[in-house]
């Protein structure tokens, strides 16, 4: 979080049907109002993606999001982690976000990644490549079945990750 209390950080990634925005807007917003009034949700470039900026912590954000039934809004997730300039993402930074996670949001030794990259063509596979590499370090198995994903997307040049249930 910022130290300075004006400031939103970007608490929440949202998806829903394209051409739904503007009611997925409403919905998130009018959701995460109750406890920040000052949040911003704002549409990307990207149909069906909006991102949600709040001076809740994602953690609390997330869990008062998913106690609300919707009627556009289809997936939620925390943002937990932030790179700003995806091009410099390498093997060793999934290694840092994977013990922190560990640390932070204590994983299983069973997680379902996902990982999805907008904005930049090819880029998918090696994020990829580098956070089962890393996962397999830190002792973790990517399981398709496991009810905990690890979610990893790309947004033209930040790299968001966030731990949450599938």
């Amino acid at each position: 979080m910022n130290s300075n209390n004006h400031e939103r950080d970007l608490v929440l990634i949202v998806t829903c049907r394209a051409g739904s925005e503007d009611w997925c807007e409403e919905e998130i917003g009018n959701r995460i109002f109750h406890k920040d009034p000052e949040v911003i949700v704002l549409k990307t470039k990207y149909q069906g993606l909006l991102l949600v900026y709040s001076k809740l912590h994602p953690d609390t954000a997330y869990k008062y999001a998913k106690s609300y039934e919707y009627g556009f809004v289809e997936k939620i997730i925390p943002a937990h982690i932030i790179i700003n300039n995806i091009e410099q993402f390498n093997f060793e930074d999934s290694k840092k976000i994977i013990a922190e996670l560990l640390t932070e949001k204590q994983l299983t030794n069973n997680v379902k990644l996902k990982v999805k990259v907008r904005g930049r063509r090819g880029l998918s596979q090696h994020v990829w490549r580098a956070f089962i590499k890393a996962m397999k370090e830190h002792g973790i198995r990517h399981d398709p079945s496991s009810p905990v994903c690890i979610h990893v997307e790309g947004i033209d040049d930040m790299l968001i990750v966030g731990v949450s249930e599938c």
